[in-house]
């Protein structure tokens, strides 16, 4: 694994993430913004091979050229896991996620969620997933979903988190195959057992997604360009006066996506925004 790393304006950052997240297929398997001062953020594109991570700090060069990104060989250890090791537990709404270790120390009043560190995306620090989770949390006052969706599961912290506040069922889906492994474990260790159903599947079109909705409660964290395409068939499976609640996008990416779902039937009802990155919340009118 390979990582390309440069600091720019936040407009540039931005701007940046999405020349490479929106490139098919994109040197970078993953691409991550976040702020570093005032004036100044970090972009960091990661790329299987070093092929592929000259190519992704090209396209920055070639965007940007008075910018030089490095190129960064990253051990081939579990690199995910060791950069987020000891990590603090994050808190969002009731929920608490964390490793075993801080797990340990949370007191009564608040749903735990474990998730160790690993290399499937989810353990609650980035804004994506913790905008969810509070989302989640407010959602879950209003009533409990007696079934979910989660499409992008990645580690499986959201449909894990949904089960345990008490929904009846979530079938919890991801194009990698890796991260349905990983969500299995932390189904595992959450005790979730047969209320949450893995599946490794592209997007929503899926017959078993089918067949197991309509959905009180669809979740989608993944990137803006697929919550985009995903919007007719996200619409089509939640139950009329359900929910939707999306992330993966910057901030400046949420009015593309506000417009993807704007002829769907739906109502915006809420937009967190949280380091950079906006969670948009929908109800099925």
């Amino acid at each position: 694994m390979y990582r390309v790393h440069c600091l720019l304006p936040r407009a540039e950052a931005e701007r940046l993430s999405d020349v490479l997240a929106g490139l098919d297929p994109s040197p970078a398997s993953a691409v991550s913004v976040e702020e570093v001062s005032k004036v100044s953020w970090s972009l960091d594109a990661f790329c299987l091979d070093e092929a592929r991570a000259d190519e992704a700090a090209a396209i920055i060069s070639k965007e940007v050229p008075d910018i030089r990104a490095s190129v960064e060989k990253l051990d081939d250890q579990d690199w995910v896991a060791a950069s987020l090791a000891g990590l603090p537990a994050v808190h969002a709404g009731r929920f608490v996620v964390a490793g075993a270790h801080e797990l340990a120390r949370v007191r009564g009043g608040r749903i735990p969620v474990w998730i160790e560190a690993g290399p499937a995306f989810g353990t609650g620090h980035h804004g994506t997933t913790k905008g969810c989770l509070e989302a989640l949390a407010l959602e879950l006052r209003r009533r409990r979903p007696a079934r979910v969706l989660d499409i992008g599961t990645g580690s499986g912290v959201l449909a894990i988190a949904a089960i345990k506040a008490g929904a009846g069922f979530a079938l919890a889906t991801d194009l990698d195959a890796e991260s349905i492994r990983i969500a299995r474990e932390n189904r595992k260790n959450n005790a979730a057992g047969p209320k949450l159903k893995l599946l490794h599947a592209r997007g929503a079109d899926h017959r078993l997604i089918r067949s197991c909705g309509p959905y009180d409660l669809v979740l989608a964290n993944i990137l803006a360009r697929p919550l985009v395409g995903l919007a007719p068939d996200v619409a089509k499976l939640v139950k009329r006066g359900g929910r939707i609640i999306l992330s993966g996008l910057l901030n400046h990416q949420a009015p593309q996506v506000k417009a993807a779902y704007a002829g769907q039937g739906l109502c915006l009802t809420g937009h967190r925004k949280l380091n950079g990155w906006s969670t948009l919340t929908y109800a099925r009118l």
